[in-house]
């Protein structure tokens, strides 16, 4: 019986790899390595809903007021209700997609720079309410002692291994849901709306209501990343939940590159990862993160991903092409 030889360069034997790193990585790296790995998690969850909505042509610049709201519902559920974590899960989903409904329907009748401004007020809404009612919300104090995941003695601020192994799960699924519709008739849609939705309208697609489900699972899945951050920081408060961190996520696909699934995760993962590099810096950390940025704007307009495929893949596939596979001799 002859076993076929592993094909190092599939993309299966990629993933099984990374996979593998992944799982084994609290082995080898520090408490604080894998808090940067937690929020590089974080950031690519926020990275890749924000990128299904912009597979339609839509920027939002609420997708820091629908994590919020996810955070504000686990935690009120959990701190004052007493429900289980992992029943607040779903519903801090739930809850985000459900208030993006009639939002939606108002904001995306609109293009361009008016989507942005009614986005961004939106998200100002959010943290003005959250702000000014104190009871129940915290007001700008916010709310702290958030009770972390069950079982609480595992789940510990000293003990970062399961949070991790939580924040990996999640951002997988998510990835995998994410890339799932992409790659469907849905995102087939989304993208042909994002090309031209006079076009994709007068063959009798309803832009609009594709552009509200895009939006819709982009708010579910920002509402997931917020139950996690919050029980993760036992912590929550307006400041947190800005117009910064919806800037943010904007430019992890920026950088990563907007025209494939895996940039807004490189780019969220390499942006996480650049300003701890750089923390010795102190007051100039967020100098140099924006000189890295913009001249990774200037250098790489499409992105890092961009730059692979145009770059970095022909030139690996010219000298793969020169590698001639050896000839077996057929037997006799």
């Amino acid at each position: 019986m002859r076993l076929n030889p592993v094909n190092f360069r599939s993309n299966g034997f990629r993933m099984t790899v990374l996979l593998a790193f992944l799982l084994a990585a609290p082995l080898f790296i520090s408490p604080f390595q894998l808090h940067v790995m937690i929020m590089m998690c974080i950031n690519i969850m926020m990275a890749v809903s924000m990128w299904l909505l912009s597979t339609t042509g839509l920027v939002s610049f609420g997708q820091a007021g629908f994590m919020f709201i996810g955070a504000m519902t686990s935690t009120l559920l959990v701190k004052n209700l007493g429900w289980l974590f992992w029943l607040c899960i779903p519903l801090a989903g739930m809850v985000p997609a459900l208030v993006c409904v009639p939002i939606g329907r108002l904001c995306i009748r609109v293009k361009g720079v008016y989507f942005f401004i009614v986005t961004l007020a939106f998200g100002f809404v959010v943290n003005g309410v959250f702000a000014y009612f104190r009871n129940p919300f915290g007001g700008w104090y916010g709310i702290l002692h958030i009770p972390s995941p069950e079982p609480h003695h595992l789940f510990t601020p000293l003990n970062k291994t399961p949070f991790y192994y939580l924040a990996l799960v999640l951002t997988l699924i998510s990835c995998w849901v994410i890339h799932r519709i992409s790659s469907s008739r849905m995102g087939m849609t989304f993208w042909s709306i994002e090309k031209s939705d006079l076009l994709a309208a007068s063959v009798g697609i309803n832009v609009v209501k594709y552009k509200l489900q895009a939006f819709v699972i982009s708010a579910f899945f920002a509402g997931i990343a917020g139950t996690y951050y919050a029980h993760y920081f036992s912590y929550i408060s307006p400041l947190v939940f800005s117009f910064n961190m919806s800037f943010y996520t904007l430019i992890y696909i920026i950088v990563g590159g907007s025209l494939t699934f895996f940039g807004p995760i490189v780019g969220a993962a390499v942006l996480t990862l650049i300003p701890e590099f750089f923390r010795a810096t102190g007051i100039y950390q967020m100098l140099i993160f924006g000189v890295i940025l913009v001249l990774s704007m200037l250098f790489m307009p499409r992105g890092i991903m961009g730059l692979v495929e145009e770059r970095v893949l022909p030139l690996l596939r010219r000298r793969w092409g020169k590698q001639k596979e050896p000839q077996i001799a057929p037997e006799n």
